[in-house]
């Protein structure tokens, strides 16, 4: 079983708080990212591969306006399909209008401030995944 945590920061309306984030492989293959915070308590979710598992985390948490500050909550992060197959969503392209950038851990702290909500991200990356293929 692979298991790893990171200290991180979450916030809510501007407030950051400190919070632990833990993602594993368990014996069904399948990922389960659990998010700890003295402002919320506990959250988990269980998906195929674990950047998923963060995005069903924070589509829980989002609605009571928690941001969770690792890179793979960043707008412009969204992982490929072989990085969600072969690596586990563990790494994700950091993207830009004219090219996909270097790979960042998922889990990386960062300024909860510069992060956004799935449903964003989700357009986001499909609207720069579709600026990466047309500068081609």
């Amino acid at each position: 079983m692979t298991r790893s945590s990171q200290k991180i920061q979450v916030s809510r309306e501007g407030i950051a708080r400190d919070a632990t984030v833990s993602w594993r492989l368990d014996h069904a293959y399948s990922w389960v990212v659990e998010m700890r915070s003295p402002g919320f308590g506990t959250a988990q979710a269980r998906a195929d591969d674990a950047f998923e598992a963060l995005c069903l985390v924070r589509e829980e948490l989002e609605p009571f306006g928690w941001r969770i500050g690792v890179a793979g909550t960043q707008a412009n992060v969204w992982p490929s399909g072989m990085a969600r197959d072969q690596g586990g969503g563990l790494r994700a392209y950091r993207l830009t209008p004219a090219r996909v950038e270097d790979l960042v851990d998922t889990f990386e702290p960062v300024d909860p401030a510069t992060v956004t909500t799935v449903a964003l991200q989700r357009a986001e990356a499909d609207r720069l995944y579709e600026a990466v293929r047309d500068a081609r």
